[in-house]
């Protein structure tokens, strides 16, 4: 197949051919934008919306997009012939843009392992994980409302009983994978020995009215660190729209293939007030960079409404970007312009100028 040569344009370029199109689902704009895809709107109304690759000219409907990159992410999926995300094609093979990566977390079972083990281990993985924001809003949605005389109670106090019968976070908890299986835990949990308990969260599954107060209590105060941007974006998946919504405090390691869909989709945090970012180079590009590269800190640039930015050190002894830097000056004033203002950095043939 030939492919046309197609303008180079930049994250933000790529972002912009969305905007006043894909308001109702922000969320996969930004990540198809991250990946190299712009809004094709058809002359005809009768044809298909979607999005179409800028490198190889792949086309995706709008519908499918929104399907796989807001749904569920497969957690219970244990092949390939059965992942939501069969078919899923934002490129052709070779296309440029495929240097960055989508954790769409396809877990493929090796052919000799026997329906028994893979029944056991999943049962097992099950243990002591985030019940996906899709389980939650179900399980919400089939309970019947009730009256009840808790809700005469105090806000305040209401908010205060429920602290005490969530799970106790560390005010910096890390969250790591859970083996192959796309799931997530606190580390503290994944170095637990024997059955974790799963229960302390069931208040999340009483009715809607609960869950929309209780679950603030996850996230106020708590600083989630990850140690690589896929299980950031794993995490940003699994807490679904809600969780997004009051997601406030990140510590990232930086420098993967999955910087650029992970930071886009983290952009769609409303309430993020703070952010520790860790580069083990000391500058945020360099000669000869790669796409990915490019795109994640085109994708980081794109970040607005921080009130803190942090530059910290990814390994010891290590050289890393910090706010004394040119480089790291650029990152804090981007991050904290207010949500919504268009930044000063230029972009030139896809490429920052900087």
């Amino acid at each position: 197949m030939s492919l046309r040569p197609q303008p180079e344009l930049s994250y933000p370029e790529r972002l912009a051919t969305f905007e006043g199109y894909w308001h109702d689902a922000e969320a996969t704009a930004r990540q198809l934008a991250a990946t190299g895809h712009v809004y094709d709107r058809p002359p005809l109304e009768a044809l298909e919306e979607g999005s179409r690759c800028i490198s190889c000219a792949a086309f995706v409907p709008r519908v499918a997009s929104i399907r796989i990159l807001e749904g569920p992410i497969g957690e219970h999926a244990t092949g390939y012939e059965h992942h939501p995300a069969r078919g899923f094609n934002l490129h052709h093979p070779k296309c440029i843009y495929l240097q960055s990566r989508i954790p769409l977390e396809v877990r493929v079972e090796s052919a000799g392992t026997s329906a028994q083990f893979v029944d056991l281990k999943s049962r097992f993985e099950r243990m002591s994980t985030y019940p996906s924001s899709m389980t939650r809003e179900h399980t919400g949605t089939i309970a019947t409302a009730q009256t009840s005389s808790f809700f005469s109670l105090p806000t305040e106090l209401r908010l205060q009983i429920y602290s005490y019968i969530m799970p106790k976070l560390d005010s910096n908890s890390s969250i790591v994978a859970l083996n192959d299986s796309g799931r997530i835990l606190t580390e503290t949990a994944f170095k637990k020995i024997g059955r974790r308990d799963t229960t302390k969260t069931n208040l999340l599954r009483t009715c809607h009215a609960i869950y929309d107060e209780a679950i603030d209590v996850i996230y106020s105060n708590i600083t989630y660190r990850f140690v690589t941007s896929k299980v950031l974006y794993m995490f940003l998946r699994r807490i679904g729209h809600r969780g997004r919504q009051l997601l406030k405090s990140i510590d990232l390691e930086c420098g993967w293939r999955e910087d650029a869909i992970t930071l886009a989709l983290l952009a769609s945090c409303p309430k993020l007030q703070s952010i520790t970012l860790r580069f083990s180079r000391p500058w945020l590009i360099y000669q000869s960079a790669p796409i990915w590269v490019l795109d994640g800190v085109g994708c980081l640039l794109q970040l607005r409404g921080l009130e803190v930015v942090k530059l910290e050190q990814a390994y010891e002894g290590k050289p890393f970007l910090s706010l004394a830097s040119k480089d790291g000056k650029l990152v804090e004033s981007e991050l904290k312009r207010p949500r919504g203002a268009k930044g000063s950095v230029r972009w030139i043939s896809g490429t920052i100028d900087i």
